[in-house]
């Protein structure tokens, strides 16, 4: 008994696995590596199909329906009518799940059979995934996924050291470092050891915690102390380890990845609940009706019906001895009877009709051209067929940052070296920024790229050659600086009157006229709020200007995303002489520029793919510019990175991709960072090799923001130092204030263009001063109090009175598309929150690159408690300040619009508040408009009255009455969308904006923002932010992501979508629907969404319309026979009326029904709208369509009534009869439905015109087989009523008054009140493509070159790696392996660093913000105009050790000292 219970016992209270014991580990049954995300198999799909489907109301309904048919006393209908079309239904539904099932199940298989190696007796087995059990111990090799969660036991690495990637767990795309016990490493890859290993493992629970684990191992009667610093979870990547070995703790459902995926969840769309919402409500208005239908059925059957039983004799089981009794029964028989004749009003085939129209808008979906990515060769792809409509409702989407907006690539893009910037090309007549793409094109280049053309030179006809280039977009500017061909450097006004003036200037090839260019007055910045008076000779105030001949660096012109302009010229550079470049004009015939780039092939260690297009910079290098030396000397020497030689190529392992970015720089244009020791870098500069004795290195971290190493080469000693802006620039000497002022001005430029900034700055150090400072940073880490201020203080001491070197900027490159996505999103209404697991530098830098974030906001609130208290004060204090902004800002829209009466709010485009766009037909340039400062949006007392509370009431503000939009003629209103606040919520802070008691002030603040960014978020988290506004704001959501991070959100959101990217299919799995690319969301939501919404609310009200119009002629004829249940139609007819006679044309109207196109859905976001309101399906259009359909039946009955009732033919033939009436009737219903979709109808097709007209032709072809050939009751009524006239005369009248309210309310709206897709498909048939006027979505390019004065610092860099380095444990060999270069290393300088090892080690953090004292007085600088020196003037001389520490010269070692490998303990 004590043995049974134990195992349960150490279940509810821990987890103890066995290492290699499978029989130990059953016992406990834990769950094994397989995963199923499928709902049936074989055995249940049947039982469980159907039990889902009767769930449904509707298919409830219509099963206890067809039980009523089946009783004979009650039933006028046959049971066949209902019973093929539920039949039908439920095997079309079943169909379609078992579809969908079995793509889970495929994608299950998958995953299932990936291959693991792991270890079975003694030897390595290819085992599958699904295999792997809890205990087994398994082999990864590198850039391979983990398969469970593992315990890692020993890597590649001497020192158990091994890196991985945690993108699908976190987002982050940064190499984390894991090390395994010391005392497992030496089972190292042999087989038989590891198989040996029976070590206990005592853990927690399975739990979603990604970032902690509890446990001890017991091995060799040794308990040793595990945490989460020795785990591998699955999802995982294994980077930079040749391979290692891990036992299996958690598998299966029980890895924290699964524990963060969420429940999958039942989804219906909101058209879904009003439906269910709807049947509710018609099956009380059919009991209503049946229970008065029976009422008077007891009336007429006991006040007349009894004196006429001999031709109408009751039924058999009714009582004829009591007549009230008889009558009463009647009646309760009646009742039923009713409820079977009047149940076409919710007909089964609605849901047939609907399943097949999301079936079918599924398909149309993945066969869409424009969402396909043929990088990867990928379709979008609905994952499910019954949620497309919700597409067009979605109010909140939740998008993942890494993989989701970013590729994960990072490019060197531009710099900034001694106040001058690199990187910009700018077209030399336009003066446009080119900006390149990726892609790449076959460009025939002209002649004139390889040689210079003089001035009126004939163009040779000679054909030119085929290159290969990148294709360079030269995109439209507000303004920007350009340089002229005399190498000045000025600000062009708008490119339009640039290009006015061009075309009155002298031929192309001519240079422009100097005198022309120095009196153009009227020059403005770009910056906010900014306008300068260019002075005479054309160079800026406050700005050096560029030597002439010089090229065209472009440090003021700005980058641009927008669409390209045709025409225009290239430009190509070619070297005349030393350090000049003469430029040159290439035409092109093509509508996009090409431009090539530059060419690094001379470097033996350059990158194939490294993109650089400014020349100017490789120049300054090749020809030894001191400060372009420093800069990227400093590059390739200030890092963590490390190097190794694969096949020959050397290969760089970075443990961010901002530093891989950076080295591969330096590397390309020519400062090779070749190799590492603990105590040595070396790098090639040139071509020539340079080795430097490695000091110090001041590891990263969140609160310095900065890293520096400290280096000697010679007697030289100099400290590198990167970081934040504000954090270097506050430890600047003085006397830089010029060269401060320019690189500011850069850095808000780069910060403008979303670019990822890094300020680069050096201090030389004299031998007496760092042997000083090393000496008291030795007592500081070995203090016992407060050693980490004490470093800190240390460290601020030596990281100052720096000399500032340049700016990187380096572009997280987004995906293609992103910002102009998210500015039509955000202008649908649509509001967008970014939760990511990064860092919340890089978030908030990946938000201003993207634009979602802009500098217009004003302002960023960002939570980062640590507290509730603290997060509640902050919020609090967020509230103030959006009380004050609105209370004190700018008139708002009102004031705005009431300048002037003419012009519509509606009808401005957006751009941004300090750039003014001018068209002019004239040379001359008018004044410019006055910039409008604030217009922001708020919800306040007007508001109150409006359907959907505050969220509707935003999106009113947003886009006001569509009624007033397009407006031809209006003036055009400069007016930003953007000003507003923005939130960024920490992961720590967000539990607390979570809990009850502070979720409604969280979500009361983050509704008034424009943006919301979270991060530092766990997947659970994710998960939870989604159902909060699920919950709190009654909205629809959408959840976009591409990796295993992400599942729980995609699960938790209305609708999940997943990126098809790099980072496996774990999201794609758990997703709705499926696509290569973010920007393919916004024409998912605004083109399919937008019509799939469109398409289904008319298809509703259109088929609730004709079955009301259908279904209440037996209300009216109930009246003519005594309320008997006698139907008026054939009952044939009733059966076939909804499946072939109006199931065409209405299945076409749901399928290819569009109000604008696709180009006209994109360029008006606002088109949008209506579906955030859910204005075109709602309780209050059912109840239109159920009025029309009353009066249509009404009308319908009547007038053929009236006609026929005691009509008698020409021929003499009597035409009141039931038959003939029900068959014209019919006939006039059926013309009428013709008639009525025919002028519902948008967008015909072939198709429709076929199933419209075809219909009615049908019903003619059907009624003639079925009476003739097959015999039905009906036979010659219809024939003999068509041949009289008073047939054709009474169904013209009867469509005629059915028809005219219809049209005369349809013109009516589209005269006096017309919609917004009224007004765009008056100015499409007008052929008036007028979009600067109308369009209000903002332009995303007028947001890529702003000036900003923000910080652009991100670095994902993490701390410990430097650590990691002096150490040695990240090497591959041990430290006393490594020989010290070239004998620098002296007895003196060993002992120092032997003494110091453990001070080396010690984290420092906490960075005290303010300078120390400069304790280095021999360290003065003398030249302020940046002539500093850099390590290149070190001589080779300068290699002997200094006087100071002279000794015997046997006493010199050739190895470097041997320093502690146990201080960090990883």
């Amino acid at each position: 008994m004590g043995t049974k219970t134990q195992p349960q016992q150490a279940k509810e209270n821990e987890r103890r696995i066995r290492a290699n014991d499978k029989e130990f580990n059953l016992q406990y049954k834990y769950h094994n590596n397989y995963i199923k995300t499928s709902k049936y198999s074989v055995f249940t799909f049947l039982p469980f199909n159907l039990l889902e489907q009767f769930q449904r109301l509707a298919n409830f309904y219509f099963l206890c329906l067809l039980v009523l048919q089946l009783i004979p006393a009650i039933s006028s209908l046959t049971p066949v009518t209902t019973a093929i079309p539920l039949i039908g239904v439920l095997t079309l539904t079943a169909v379609k799940d078992a579809y969908d099932d079995i793509q889970r199940h495929l994608s299950d298989s998958q995953v299932n059979n990936r291959k693991s190696k792991t270890l079975r007796n003694g030897k390595l087995v290819d085992a599958k995934w699904s295999e792997v059990q809890v205990g087994d111990v398994i082999r990864l090799d590198n850039n391979q996924f983990v398969a469970a969660d593992i315990l890692l036991l020993t890597t590649s690495e001497p020192n158990g050291l091994c890196f991985i990637e945690t993108a699908e767990l976190d987002g982050e795309t940064n190499l984390k470092a894991k090390q395994c016990l010391t005392e497992t490493i030496e089972l190292g890859d042999h087989h038989d050891a590891l198989w040996n290993f029976n070590g206990e493992i005592l853990c927690e629970r399975p739990n979603n915690l990604l970032n902690k684990f509890d446990g001890t191992l017991i091995w060799r009667n040794q308990r040793f102390a595990l945490d989460n610093e020795k785990i591998l979870l699955r999802g995982c990547v294994l980077r930079n380890t040749q391979w290692c070995y891990g036992v299996v703790v958690f598998a299966g459902v029980d890895t924290k990845l699964m524990q963060n995926s969420g429940k999958t969840q039942f989804k219906s769309t909101g058209v879904d609940r009003l439906l269910n919402f709807i049947i509710i409500g018609i099956v009380l208005f059919l009991v209503a009706i049946c229970a008065l239908f029976a009422v008077g059925c007891a009336i007429w059957e006991g006040l007349i019906g009894q004196h006429f039983q001999v031709y109408l004799p009751w039924e058999h089981i009714i009582p004829k001895d009591y007549i009230p009794s008889g009558a009463t029964v009647i009646g309760l028989l009646v009742f039923f009877s009713y409820a079977i004749v009047l149940n076409t009003v919710v007909p089964i085939s609605l849901y047939v009709s609907v399943e097949v129209i999301r079936f079918i808008q599924s398909f149309l979906i993945n066969w869409d051209e424009e969402m396909y990515y043929a990088r990867t060769n990928t379709y979008a792809k609905a994952r499910t067929t019954t949620l497309n409509e919700e597409l067009g409702q979605i109010q909140y989407i939740f998008s993942d940052k890494t993989g989701t907006l970013t590729q994960n690539i990072m490019t060197f893009n531009k710099c900034s070296i001694n106040g001058r910037t690199y990187g910009d090309v700018i077209d030399l007549r336009t003066g446009e920024p080119i900006e390149v793409t990726e892609q790449q094109t076959i460009f025939h280049n002209s002649p004139r790229n390889h040689e210079e053309v003089p001035t009126g030179t004939a163009t040779s006809t000679k054909q030119p050659p085929l290159i290969l280039v990148h294709k360079a977009e030269v995109h439209a500017k507000k303004s920007s600086v350009m340089v002229t061909a005399e190498g000045e450097t000025q600000l062009a006004s708008s490119p339009s009157s640039d290009r006015a003036e061009m075309e009155h200037s002298a031929p192309l090839p001519a240079p422009q006229d100097p005198q022309r260019n120095r009196g153009r007055k009227q020059v403005r910045y770009s910056a906010p709020s900014r306008s300068q008076e260019e002075e005479p000779g054309g160079t800026i105030p406050g700005r050096l200007p560029t030597p002439r001949g010089s090229s065209p660096s472009g440090y003021d012109s700005q980058r641009s995303s927008s669409r390209s302009s045709g025409g225009g010229l290239g430009v190509c550079f070619k070297r005349s002489g030393p350090g000049l470049m003469q430029r040159q004009l290439s035409s092109t015939n093509s509508s996009d520029k090409a431009l090539q780039c530059v060419d690094f092939s001379a470097n033996p260690h350059h990158e194939s793919d490294f993109r650089w297009y400014d020349r100017t910079l490789l120049d300054a290098v090749r020809s030894n510019e001191e400060h372009s030396h420093v800069f990227f000397r400093l590059l390739a020497l200030c890092h963590t990175v490390m190097a190794e030689t694969v096949e020959g190529k050397l290969e760089y392992q970075a443990q961010s991709p901002d530093e891989a970015a950076l080295v591969a720089a330096a590397r390309n244009f020519g400062f090779v960072f070749r190799s590492r020791t603990p105590n040595s870098i070396t790098i090639e500069v040139m071509g020539r090799k340079e080795e430097y004795e490695l000091l110090n290195i001041l590891d990263f971290n969140n609160v310095r923001k900065r890293m520096s190493v400290i280096l000697r080469r010679g007697n030289t000693v100099v400290l590198y130092c990167k970081g934040a802006d504000n954090v270097i620039y506050d430890r600047l000497h003085g006397g830089q204030e010029d060269l401060k002022a320019r690189t500011q001005d850069h850095l808000n430029k780069f910060a403008g263009e979303g670019l990822r900034t890094l300020v680069l700055a050096e201090r030389r150090l004299t031998e007496q001063y760092y042997k000083i400072w090393r000496t008291r940073q030795q007592e500081a880490a070995l203090a016992m109090d407060s050693r980490e201020e004490r470093l800190n203080e240390i460290y601020e001491e030596i990281e100052s009175d720096m000399q500032l070197v340049g700016v990187t900027a380096i572009e997280d490159k987004l995906q293609d598309g992103v910002p102009k996505a998210i500015a039509n999103l955000q202008s649908a209404g649509i509001k967008i929150w970014v939760l990511t697991g990064d860092k919340q530098e890089t978030a908030i830098n990946i938000g201003y690159s993207c634009q979602l974030l802009t500098d217009e906001l004003a302002d960023v609130f960002i939570v980062d408690g640590n507290s509730v208290e603290e997060v509640e004060k902050q919020l609090r204090q967020f509230k103030e300040s959006i009380k004050i902004y609105n209370r004190f800002r700018p008139g708002g829209t009102e004031a705005l619009y009431n300048s002037d009466s003419n012009m519509d709010p509606l009808s401005v485009t957006m751009t941004q508040t300090s750039v003014f766009m001018h068209e002019s037909s004239s040379p001359p340039t008018p004044p410019p408009p006055p910039a409008i400062s604030v217009v922001t949006f708020r919800w306040d007392d007007k508001n109150k009255d409006k359907k959907g509370g505050p969220d509707s009431a935003e999106c009113n503000d947003l886009f006001g009455d569509e009624k007033r939009s397009l407006d031809d003629g209006a003036a055009s209103i400069v007016i930003d969308e953007t000003t507003g606040f923005a939130l960024v919520v920490n992961g720590h802070s967000l539990v607390h904006c979570l809990s009850p008691e502070l979720e409604i002030k969280f979500l009361d603040i983050a509704s008034q923002c424009k943006a919301v960014i979270c991060c530092r978020v766990t997947p659970l988290q994710k998960a939870l932010v989604v159902e909060l506004i699920k919950r709190a704001k009654n909205a629809v959501t959408l959840a976009i992501g591409d990796g295993a991070n992400d599942v729980s959100m995609i699960k938790a959101a209305h609708i999940g979508v997943g990126i098809s990217g790099q980072e496996g299919l774990q999201a794609v799995l758990s997703s709705d629907y499926a696509i290569a690319q973010f920007r393919y969301l916004e024409r998912l939501l605004l083109v399919h969404g937008r019509w799939s919404y469109y398409r289904m609310c008319k298809f509703l009200r259109y088929f609730f319309y004709k079955n009301f119009a259908f279904t209440l002629c037996h209300c009216w004829y109930s009246l003519f026979c005594g309320f008997s249940a006698q139907t008026v139609f054939d009952p044939m007819f009733i059966s076939v009326y909804n499946l072939f006679y109006t199931s065409l044309p209405v299945l076409s109207l749901g399928i290819f029904e569009q109000d604008v196109s696709d180009k006209n859905s994109l360029e008006y976001p606002r088109l949008y709208t209506p579906g955030l309101r859910s204005e075109l399906f709602n309780i209050r259009e059912f109840i239109y369509s159920v009025l029309h359909g009353a009066f249509t039946s009404l009308v319908l009955f009547l007038i053929p009534y009236g006609v026929y009732k005691d009509g008698v033919s020409q021929n003499g033939y009597i035409l009141s009869d039931h038959m003939t009436l029900g068959a014209v009737v019919a006939t006039i219903l059926i013309v009428d439905n013709t008639a009525q979709i025919s002028l519902y109808t948008s967008y015909w097709t072939i198709v429709n015109h076929i199933t419209i007209w075809g219909s009615l032709v049908w019903y003619f072809v059907l009624d003639y087989f079925y009476n003739y050939v097959i015999g039905g009751p009906y036979v010659g009524s219809l024939t003999q009523a068509i041949k009289d006239l008073t047939f054709w005369m009474t169904m013209l009248i009867t469509v005629m008054v059915l028809v005219a309210p219809v049209l005369a309310y349809k013109y009516y709206l589209l005269d006096v009140h017309p919609s917004l897709s009224d007004k765009i498909r008056q100015k499409s048939l007008k052929k008036i493509h007028s979009r600067a006027s109308s369009d209000v979505r903002r332009t995303p390019s007028s947001r890529r070159g702003r000036r900003s004065v923000r910080s652009g610092y991100a670095f994902a860099h993490q701390e410990g790696f430097g650590r990691l380095i002096t150490s040695g444990k990240i090497m591959h060999k041990m430290p006393q392996d490594f020989a010290f270069p070239l004998g620098l290393g002296t007895k003196k300088t060993q002992a120092l660093h032997n003494n110091l090892a453990s001070a080396d080690q010690t984290k420092a953090s906490n960075s005290s913000g303010h300078h120390m004292g400069n304790n280095n007085n021999t360290n003065q600088r003398h030249n302020q105009n940046q002539n500093h020196s850099s390590m290149a003037d070190i001589s080779a001389e300068g290699r002997a050790a200094d006087a100071g520490g002279s000794g015997a010269n046997d006493d010199i070692s050739p190895r470097a000292p041997c320093q502690d490998l146990d201080t960090i303990n990883l």
